[in-house]
């Protein structure tokens, strides 16, 4: 039974919170659509969730950047605290892969279960069996 929470439960901190994973969600979500493989194309997974991969960071540096660029009254200014800018960033990067690394590294056989499965469908057509 899912008990109802009433607004008045929640502090300010965790309604930031789940904002915060509610936001996480949908970007993952996004761009676990991004990674679907088309049936009858010749895409590995693999290689499409390299690109997603890719395509993420590449968005990500460029979101941060101009989040950071919101802060400065010039280039200049955000040029002088660029060293700054980054390690903050990188800091922040750091502790959030490293703890998702070792949950997965905890979760693998639960988080990974279907991985055999969905290589498996997505090459099935491209043998003949001899059927």
């Amino acid at each position: 039974m899912v008990q109802k929470i009433e607004a008045t439960d929640v502090t300010e901190e965790e309604a930031l919170n789940a904002a915060f994973f509610e936001r996480a969600d949908e970007f993952i979500k996004q761009a676990n659509e991004f990674c679907r493989v088309e049936k009858g194309t010749q895409e590995k997974p693999s290689e499409k969730r390299g690109q997603v991969s890719a395509a993420m960071l590449f968005a990500t540096a460029r979101f941060n950047t101009w989040v950071a660029a919101n802060n400065f009254k010039d280039g200049n200014e955000m040029r002088d605290a660029k060293d700054q800018v980054m390690s903050y960033i990188l800091q922040q990067f750091q502790m959030m892969l490293e703890d998702n690394y070792d949950e997965y590294c905890e979760q693998f056989e639960n988080y990974l279960r279907f991985r055999h499965n969905e290589e498996f469908h997505a090459n099935k057509h491209d043998h003949d069996h001899g059927h």
